[in-house]
């Protein structure tokens, strides 16, 4: 069990997706970028925590790819099922930072629809 995963048992975990891949609307940049398989996704109630994997951490915060996040669950503000990507779902996640910016990732997962029922359940 890793720190996010030990964190959150605590925190009652939700959901937890392990190889997932993400890629921030924040500007053309963060755009040009997808993350296969580097990306971590844990729900909560309290938080969702959306990071890169140990041995991708370091080159995704040297590009600024916008990539690593904890969000309180009552910042979310909208999920939406976008398409598919190969066998994953691909889902819009809008939400506000902890600094106030608006956000907007898209998120690829194998249990995409899973992800989205628990957060729609949370946000209401």
């Amino acid at each position: 069990m890793n720190n996010y995963e030990r964190h959150t048992v605590s925190n009652d975990l939700l959901f937890f997706e392990p190889y997932a891949a993400a890629q921030s609307l924040k500007n053309a940049w963060t755009r040009l970028a997808s993350t296969y398989g580097c990306i971590m996704i844990v729900l909560s109630r309290e938080t969702l925590i959306i990071k890169p994997h140990w041995f991708a951490r370091w080159i995704l915060s040297l590009l600024a790819l916008d990539l690593n996040h904890e969000i309180l669950t009552n910042n979310i503000k909208g999920i939406t099922e976008v398409g598919k990507w190969f066998s994953y779902g691909k889902v819009e996640l809008h939400f506000v930072t902890v600094e106030g910016a608006d956000r907007r990732i898209w998120l690829y997962m194998k249990k995409y629809q899973e992800f989205i029922d628990k957060v729609k359940n949370i946000i209401g």
